[in-house]
């Protein structure tokens, strides 16, 4: 799903109405996606209020309000202004529902009494709203936010209401959103990590406009959008052809990250996977992953950079490893050599940040997966957003992949658009996320993904999985659960299973 710039998504809108599509129709595509990705975010129905602007935005939350009555929940509807003469596009809202709606200052009795669960949809400004609000919205903005209840759930049309939709700037009020549902396009504001507070997790609503959308440089990845690039796996596959993948994960200090890595691996499609890793390490873990092949070493020494190539399609090197003079040494060794792909991650990208001139010797592909706090080492300065932070870095390290871990990670390379990822939450906050991406990022290389999809499909695949081990679970997920969760969640995303599986 593309990222635009305001004026862009409003010309593809303004084409499509042109070449005979209807807004109400355009309207009720917008509301059965964002309905679809509300779903499995939705509490038992409870009170909804449902806050209504003048323009389209908020003719889109009026048909949500409709929908979640139908639901089951009790809902209210708040006006910013009375609303004259207004006409809604879609017949099915009649006169009486603006008559019967409060309009601000007026606050809903039953919302402000309701003991939860309480939903707020906001509807009050869309993309053509430049902050700071004007004294109505503004007004209702700073209410709702000073009346959320940290169970509340509230959630944003397009963008949240005071969110400059280029910018993400903040010069006023703006609506508190934990799920923001973009309609269309993503609105650029709503990727600057700075508006992460105000947006939540963000999803992504597709409508077929009828008309070739413009061009972006940005887009967000959705579970959905998987099967343009998945590959079959051929009958004549057997585990030699399917991909070796080798790992030098884990440590004594951080046992548990070769287990991740190597279980995210296996879960890949590989054919083979094999670990290298401490003595110690490998003892407990032969009776708990059977399939993985194990090579033992002994403390403070790494592998043999020879052994580690050899036969190998893909290469991880750092999960759980502390950065250290012999890891550095490695790198140095490796990097010349290898001739298939390799990522590195944690204590590997530590090293890298000490001594990047080690990239440049790299005779294949180098796929970096830091979080925000390595990628601030990696460039040797804060930075204040990853995608900012990402031009950086490609500048001065073309040939390189970047996987900027966090709310919807950016996978960021010199060829292709910035890509977002648009699956997984706050529920992946736990140890050991990292290192199964890893793992899983490895083993798709291995598989004869292209370094791309590999990582675009790695993180995509890796956020949903999440999503449905959270559905049986929560407030957080474990990073076992989520290696456990990755065959359902793969099997829908090859059309096998449908979404509706948990």
């Amino acid at each position: 799903m593309i990222v635009l710039l305001p004026a862009q998504a409003r010309t593809w809108e303004e084409k499509s109405l042109q070449t005979g599509a209807r807004m109400k129709d355009l309207m009720r595509q917008a509301v059965e996606g964002a309905l679809a990705e509300l779903q499995p975010f939705l509490p038992a129905p409870g009170t909804a209020l449902i806050l209504i602007g003048p323009g389209h935005n908020g003719d889109d939350a009026v048909l949500i309000g409709l929908e979640l009555k139908d639901l089951g929940w009790q809902v209210d509807f708040l006006l910013s202004r009375p609303v004259g003469r207004r006409l809604h596009p879609d017949s099915r809202v009649k006169p009486k529902l603006w008559k019967k709606a409060a309009v601000w200052p007026a606050k809903p009795a039953r919302f402000l009494q309701s003991p939860g669960p309480r939903l707020v949809i906001d509807g009050l400004l869309g993309l053509g709203s430049i902050p700071p609000p004007r004294p109505a919205e503004g007004g209702i903005i700073s209410w709702v936010a000073q009346a959320k209840r940290a169970a509340d759930l509230y959630v944003a049309l397009d963008l949240p209401s005071g969110l400059h939709p280029i910018t993400g700037a903040t010069p006023g009020p703006v609506f508190p959103a934990d799920l923001t549902l973009a309609l269309g396009s993503v609105k650029s504001g709503c990727l600057r990590d700075s508006s992460l507070p105000f947006v939540g997790q963000l999803r992504g609503v597709p409508i077929d406009f009828g008309t070739p959308p413009p061009k972006s440089s940005a887009d967000l990845f959705r579970p959905q959008d998987a099967w343009q690039i998945l590959r079959s796996r051929s009958a004549t596959l057997h585990k030699h052809s399917a991909g070796i993948v080798h790992l030098w994960a884990g440590s004594t200090e951080y046992p548990g990250a070769a287990s991740l890595t190597s279980s995210g691996a296996l879960r890949s499609g590989a054919g083979y996977v094999r670990l290298f890793t401490d003595r110690a390490v490998t003892v407990p873990l032969s009776p708990i992953l059977p399939e993985l092949l194990l090579h033992a070493l002994e403390p403070s020494t790494s592998p043999d950079p020879t052994m580690f190539l050899q036969n190998a399609t893909a290469l991880v090197v750092g999960s759980g490893l502390p950065p250290s003079a012999s890891l550095e040494n490695f790198l140095s060794q490796l990097l010349p050599m290898a001739k298939v792909p390799i990522v590195l991650d944690a204590g590997a990208i530590e090293v890298i940040a000490a001594h990047p001139d080690i990239l440049s010797t790299a005779a294949s592909p180098v796929l970096l997966t830091p979080h925000a706090g390595e990628l601030a080492r990696l460039l040797g300065q804060p930075i204040a957003d990853r995608a900012d932070a990402a031009k950086e870095w490609l500048g001065k390290f073309p040939s390189t992949l970047l996987i900027a871990k966090g709310s919807h990670t950016l996978v960021a390379d010199s060829v292709h658009p910035f890509s977002f990822n648009g699956s997984g939450g706050p529920a992946q906050a736990t140890a050991g996320m990292g290192d199964l991406l890893a793992g899983l990022l490895g083993g798709l290389l291995a598989s004869g993904y292209p370094p791309f999809d590999a990582a675009r499909l790695a993180v995509s695949w890796h956020g949903f999985a999440s999503d449905l081990a959270e559905r049986s679970g929560g407030p957080a997920v474990l990073a076992t659960a989520v290696g456990a969760t990755l065959p359902a969640s793969w099997r829908i995303l090859t059309g096998r299973a449908t979404w509706g599986t948990s």
